[in-house]
């Protein structure tokens, strides 16, 4: 007993006296200093930008899509970005009534800069005739992921999003714009991104009374998807409708 009451004033002390070591008037706390790093973040991103046969000979505002690629196709060699999804159908010939902004992500293994790729997406758009109100996002895989994170990054900037084949974080989804429109495409047979990520999002945006529809493929794998979507004729018909109206400022 003896020692066991020697160990217990042992331990009282110890704790007196690191109590007393932080909070003692004789003691100088470490201070906090406030900076600002300095440190430059590069803004260059690689794009290709498609503009229909009439852009040139008109004078009125054209809708805008941007196409976020897939993990396969980042880094530095844009014509990559050729190589599937929506550019890949212009490079096959394909003709469309707006104008196709596809950025490239820098990065061969890390999601998309989304802040560099809105900053990209200005310039383009302050540089040309848009429609502000009719700017469309679609992605697939990696660029899905950076769809879904960039609708509710930016919520007052999209009219339609559709993420084929991606996933995102579902806590954020209540700062997306209640005016966008979401489609959703995804797979049963998807073995590289599974189907409930898409699940999840879509089912936290009926929670929050969004416009948004889901299409779910079977039999097809991870890569078919983006072309199956893509190759809805009914995608394009809905996505030319959506226009995304501000609400009025009242002075």
């Amino acid at each position: 007993m003896k020692f066991m009451r020697s160990a217990t004033r042992t331990s009282i002390s110890a704790v007196a006296i690191a109590l007393a070591s932080l909070g003692g008037a004789s003691t100088t706390m470490a201070e906090q200093a406030a900076m600002t790093s300095t440190a430059p973040m590069p803004l260059d991103i690689n794009y290709l930008l498609y503009t229909p046969d009439s852009f040139e000979n008109s004078e009125k505002e054209f809708p805008l899509v941007v196409w976020l690629h897939g993990g396969n196709q980042g880094g530095s060699d844009v014509d990559k970005v050729r190589e599937s999804g929506l550019p890949s159908l212009i490079e096959q010939g394909k003709s469309f009534p707006f104008v196709v902004f596809s950025p490239q992500n820098p990065s061969e293994k890390l999601l998309y800069p989304i802040e560099r790729i809105k900053a990209a997406l200005d310039e383009v758009v302050a540089s040309n005739r848009i429609d502000e109100s009719r700017i469309y996002l679609m992605g697939y895989s990696r660029g899905a992921f950076g769809a879904w994170a960039m609708a509710s990054q930016f919520p007052d900037t999209f009219a339609a999003v559709v993420p084929i084949a991606g996933g995102g974080t579902r806590h954020y989804l209540n700062r997306t714009n209640e005016n966008t429109a979401f489609w959703a495409f995804h797979s049963t047979d998807d073995d590289v991104i599974p189907l409930s990520d898409t699940v999840t999002l879509v089912q936290r945006l009926r929670e929050l009374d969004r416009n948004v529809r889901v299409t779910v493929f079977e039999g097809v794998t991870h890569k078919g998807v983006e072309m199956k979507a893509l190759e809805d004729p009914e995608l394009w018909g809905w996505l030319e409708r959506q226009q995304l109206i501000q609400p009025e400022t009242t002075e």
